[in-house]
């Protein structure tokens, strides 16, 4: 036998496609007046739109916020409004962004008399300068409009070297600022962030948060096979493609039959974990604005009335 028939060979494994789910692209379309059925994009076609929209526009990171509608909010903007100070609502964006993006990363930092929050982005460094500079606007912003006045950062870190549009950073983000930075950071003074909101409602706050809680036990529920499985069958109905078990077996190198064993020992079998995913994503995108039609399309469902009995199922269990 020669030596080489001994050699095995590692199939390759496909890498996840990241998507940016929510209004960020379609906003940058309206701007771009360009028209398009998308909900989701990938990293490439999120790149070109920011691309050709810097064209028009070389600041477009700190501008394009102020294309947002109040409909485009994400529900967590909305939870700011209700949240007791802008301490609770930053804590928020920390401790629910997943929900939000899973593109990013949001941690909490504290020194001395501040509170800030550090943004890690998983994308090439031109993409992740516009969506920090999104990011960035997009919170300050928020916080101002739940506070009821102008809250100015004590300082702010960025990766990104300083652009030459510099200057337009000052009248929302401040004078404090620091490029080529080894963080993107946004601090601001711990008693500007204690200060009470004018129409914080504890109700209202710990009712959104209870069922954002609930979300996110959701999503975290489900480690090993059952893990993978989930997170297949979720990035293919947010692209509006079911995948069957067999493709999913063969994304995860198995066979349908040991793919159908290892959830059983999970106490999970495939249909199972398909209506879990249905649910928790029927509320997410319902949240983006989506009718009921555009919802039950996205999940699978061939017409309406499928999916409108597949929901009460699910409230039923």
């Amino acid at each position: 036998m020669r030596a080489e028939d001994k050699n095995i060979v590692d199939v390759a494994k496909k890498p996840v496609q990241l998507y940016h789910h929510g209004p960020l692209g379609r906003v940058l379309q309206r701007f771009l007046h360009e028209c398009g059925e998308r909900q989701d994009f990938d990293l490439v076609a999120l790149e070109q739109l920011w691309l050709r929209a810097a064209a028009h526009d070389p600041a477009i990171g700190l501008h394009l916020f102020s294309q947002f509608s109040r409909q485009d909010w994400h529900v967590l903007a909305c939870l700011g409004f209700y949240a007791p100070n802008a301490a609770e609502s930053t804590a928020c964006w920390v401790r629910y962004q997943r929900l939000a993006s899973s593109l990013d990363a949001v941690d909490q930092v504290e020194r001395d008399d501040l509170l800030g929050v550090s943004i890690r982005v998983h994308s090439a460094e031109v993409l992740e300068r516009y969506l920090v500079e999104h990011y960035m606007t997009m919170a300050v912003t928020q916080l101002n409009a739940a506070a009821e006045r102008q809250l100015i950062p004590a300082r702010v870190c960025l990766r990104h070297p300083e652009p030459a549009y510099w200057a337009e950073y000052q009248p929302l983000l401040g004078e404090q600022l620091e490029f080529g930075a080894a963080y993107n950071q946004l601090w601001f003074r711990r008693a500007d962030l204690l200060h009470p909101n004018p129409g914080a409602n504890q109700g209202m706050f710990e009712l959104v948060c209870f069922e954002l809680d609930r979300r996110l036990a959701q999503q975290r529920r489900f480690g090993g096979t059952a893990g993978q499985v989930s997170e297949h069958l979720r990035e293919g109905m947010l692209r509006g493609e079911l995948l069957a078990l067999e493709s999913i077996a063969d994304l995860l190198h198995l066979s349908p039959r040991t793919l159908r064993r290892r959830l059983q020992e999970q106490d999970l079998n495939f249909r199972q974990l398909l209506d879990l995913v249905r649910a928790e994503l029927d509320q997410y995108l319902s949240l983006q604005g989506l009718t009921r039609a555009q919802v039950g399309e996205r999940l699978g469902y061939g017409d309406t009335a499928a999916y409108l009995h597949a929901r009460k199922r699910w409230a039923a269990d």
